[in-house]
């Protein structure tokens, strides 16, 4: 048992190495001279749908039900499939974008429960929280349980030489089969509010504010004592998907 959470944990943490710096050409495409301001824009709006999706993939699906006072802690990798319009990070030499999240659920009573999210990879700072309220319980295998919540999600990225900030506000309706043995299973809806505000580049300044509608899937699967988390979501034709491992009181 212990060398198999060990081997999740290795691949967990070692996974966010596969993609290094997917923002080395912040300043190169945004602050070129070749391009127009409006092209500019178009190229930060692109770039803000995919970062918004990264630093809030993997925030459904672990607490459930917690109850009063109940706890859980995660660890999840968020992969983001970037856009071939994302030229930002394509110039760079990505395709994904990684994001290890520490998540930690927390109940504050009966039918609310808190969420905070950190995470720190790629010369940028990842914070999160929100909430999740219980709209209907069920208490058999059928009928699911259902919730709603809110996160909001805050980068800040600085390698010395490409600075910006980023922000996603991810709102969702969630259907939670939590009475399902071995295997709890999930769908939700969202709707995301995502932007970026770059610190450098000759467009220093510029900002970006997107938003849309995404859908998605994922389970829980609790056996042996090994707890494993992972979804599924698709946003404007870029899929998001993440795996973790979590525990909980």
């Amino acid at each position: 048992m212990k060398k198999v959470l060990s081997l999740v944990f290795l691949l967990l943490f070692s996974a966010g190495t596969v993609h290094a710096d997917p923002y080395d050409a912040f300043n190169f495409v945004l602050g070129s001279p070749y391009i127009s301001d409006s092209e500019a824009q178009q190229l930060l709006d692109n770039f803000a749908e995919d970062v918004g999706q990264a630093i809030s993939g993997g925030s459904f699906g672990v607490g459930g039900n917690l109850g009063l006072m109940g706890i859980n802690l995660s660890l999840k990798v968020s992969y983001q499939n970037v856009s071939d319009n994302n030229l930002i990070i394509r110039t760079a030499g990505d395709t994904t974008l990684v994001y290890p999240i520490l998540q930690g659920e927390f109940g504050i009573n009966e039918e609310l429960a808190g969420i905070l999210r950190l995470s720190h990879m790629h010369s940028s700072t990842v914070l999160g929280g929100g909430v999740r309220y219980r709209i209907m319980e069920s208490y058999d295998e059928v009928i699911p349980t259902l919730f709603v919540q809110s996160v909001y999600n805050y980068l800040i990225a600085d390698d010395g030489y490409n600075k910006f900030t980023a922000w996603n506000l991810k709102t969702s309706p969630m259907a939670f089969w939590t009475q399902v043995p071995f295997i709890q299973p999930y769908v939700f809806l969202s709707y995301d509010v995502a932007g970026v505000r770059a610190k450098s580049s000759e467009r220093s300044g510029m900002t970006s504010t997107v938003n849309g509608l995404g859908y998605g899937f994922g389970g829980n699967l609790s056996l042996g004592g090994i707890n494993i988390n992972a979804s599924l979501s698709m946003y404007k034709g870029e899929l998001n998907y993440n795996f973790g491992v979590f525990i909980g009181v």
